[in-house]
């Protein structure tokens, strides 16, 4: 059995207490992003990280996450031989985007723009992190786009099962980047206030930063009372930017992932949904669910606490809900207000308590790629 030993977020939340209390008093703090759209000035909100100064476009995430990283080394007593048994998976979706964001310029009024290490991306974190840490040469990184470190999760477990590595560092990094801002913002999919999963009058998403690490290993090597149960992705092409409306993809990947951890529809404690609160989004992923469910199951989003963090939301919300149900409770989802006739089924306002179970979590991807994996506490 595939163990999660634990792992540390820095979001729009705060610290850990912070976090918590926001949570479970369904809270949250925005700032306002100005955009030029089409040549008019906008203005959005927007997640970023908490008590840090606003940091620059394509900061570079590595010395900020070296050092929460050790002392998730340091707690789970994880020595230097460990390490070597440890492969490193890596998801963000703004891979190679200052390659993009460069020519952008340069075709727009021929300037360029200067990195600290000339090169950005995710295979050039990926190997600042080995070297430093001294992990196993294995590493793997994804840009799926919302299902990049979602993937990067079920690859690590897969690696674990074989044996291959004993331990696996999952890594999901999220900034600010115009280039991912201004094209979310032209296709019309920003919500200008709030993010409003699965109510009547959501008007789209919300987008964030994140920066998140996970460790997971096996029950042979480590014991945890949280295990990965399984998990699938798969894609679909009925649209470039989402899954299909009627949800069938999405039934297809819930359905797969329950086989594969050999559970039914109604031993699912509570559902970690993407709900990223677009018009369209919601209505697929409810629809799946419906398929799936013949009651309606305990859902919520994380979105209105974080923002949609893009490659980083895998990891990024596995750890708060783990971290929520070790605090004995799983979250509602705010701003929720009105229930829309063609979803018929509303997410939870508030919090519940909650401390065990088998908790499935739902990602999807522009371009169709669905991932949904099951995770599991259970009293050691």
């Amino acid at each position: 059995m595939i163990t999660i030993l634990g792992g540390d977020i820095i979001c729009a939340l705060g610290d850990k207490q912070q976090r918590l209390q926001h949570l479970e008093n369904g809270t949250y703090e925005t700032v306002e992003k100005q955009m030029d759209v089409f040549g008019e000035m906008r203005s959005y909100p927007y997640y970023q990280l908490a008590g840090r100064p606003v940091l620059p476009e394509y900061f570079d995430p590595i010395p900020i996450i070296i050092p929460l990283i050790q002392t998730l080394i340091d707690k789970h007593e994880i020595d230097a031989d460990a390490l070597g048994r440890c492969g490193l998976f890596l998801g963000c979706s703004a891979n190679d985007l200052s390659i993009s964001h460069s020519i952008w310029l340069n075709a727009k009024d021929s300037t360029s723009v200067e990195f600290d290490e000339k090169r950005v991306g995710n295979g050039v974190y990926a190997t600042r992190l080995i070297e430093h840490f001294g992990l196993n040469e294995l590493s793997l990184t994804y840009n799926t786009a919302c299902t990049s470190s979602a993937n990067a999760a079920l690859d690590a477990a897969t690696m674990l099962e074989a044996n291959v590595i004993d331990y696996a560092l999952v890594i999901g990094l999220e900034t600010f980047a115009s280039l991912s801002f201004e094209g979310f913002a032209s296709m019309q999919l920003l919500a200008d206030d709030q993010v409003s999963p699965f109510s009547k009058d959501r008007q789209g998403m919300v987008l964030g930063e994140s920066l998140a690490a996970l460790f997971m290993s096996r029950d042979d090597v480590c014991e945890s009372s949280w295990k990965y149960r399984g998990g699938v992705n798969r894609s679909e092409i009925a649209s470039v930017t989402g899954a299909k409306l009627d949800g069938s993809g999405i039934k297809e990947v819930i359905d797969l992932t329950l086989a594969s951890c050999q559970l039914q529809a109604g031993q699912i404690t509570s559902i970690k949904t993407h709900g990223t609160g677009s018009p369209m989004g919601d209505l697929a992923e409810i629809r799946g669910m419906q398929s799936v469910f013949e009651q309606q199951p305990d859902f919520f989003s994380f979105k209105p606490f974080i923002g949609h963090t893009l490659g980083s939301c895998g990891v990024s919300e596995m750890l708060l809900l783990i971290e929520c149900v070790d605090q004995g409770f799983i979250p509602g989802t705010p701003n929720f207000e009105n229930i829309d006739p063609d979803l018929r089924w509303a997410p939870m306002e508030k919090s519940k308590s909650c401390e065990a179970g088998n908790f499935l979590l739902n990602y999807f991807g522009f371009g169709g790629n669905n991932v949904s994996m099951v995770v599991e506490k259970v009293a050691l």
